[in-house]
């Protein structure tokens, strides 16, 4: 069952692998994302950080949405984290059943400019495209939030847009 869908250009970092994971009592990580495959250095670096107890899986979108797909999921807690508003639309176009999709942080990271970006909340900064793929993910009626740490506010992303 999945329990969260995050979109976070860090991936997995302390508000995830602890904060988050503990939150919702996952026993899985799925993260979705077809250009870490091919970094292992990378790899290696987020699996350290995830917590004991839970097991972590990096695949690319389209092996993800099979994974989700299974009926074996089903008795699993899984969090899918994604770093890219795209990546999350694609699985919310695929996968059943998704109850929440959560904006972390998305938008400090990268070698766009800034200048370019709109700021939506502390955590999220988001381009014309951005803000289109975001409108696209609201329109498939699944619940959207931003909230970098279940502590902070929830606050409705169709209410920043």
């Amino acid at each position: 069952m999945i329990s969260l869908l995050r979109v976070d250009d860090r991936l997995i970092h302390g508000q995830v692998a602890v904060v988050w994971s503990r939150y919702l009592g996952v026993n899985r990580i799925v993260v979705a994302n077809d250009e870490i495959l091919n970094n292992e250095v990378q790899i290696m670096a987020l699996k350290m950080s995830v917590p004991e107890g839970i097991k972590p899986f990096f695949v690319s979108i389209d092996k993800a949405i099979g994974l989700l797909n299974n009926p074996k999921a089903d008795k699993l807690k899984i969090m899918v984290v994604v770093n890219k508003p795209q990546d999350a639309l694609k699985i919310a176009q695929k996968v059943p059943n998704i109850p929440l999709i959560n904006l972390g942080n998305y938008g400090r990271v990268g070698s766009e400019n800034m200048s370019e970006k709109k700021q939506l909340s502390k955590n999220i900064f988001v381009t014309a495209k951005d803000k289109q793929i975001l409108q696209e993910l609201l329109a498939t009626k699944i619940k959207i939030n931003v909230q970098p740490v279940p502590t902070d506010p929830d606050i409705q992303l169709v209410d920043l847009i």
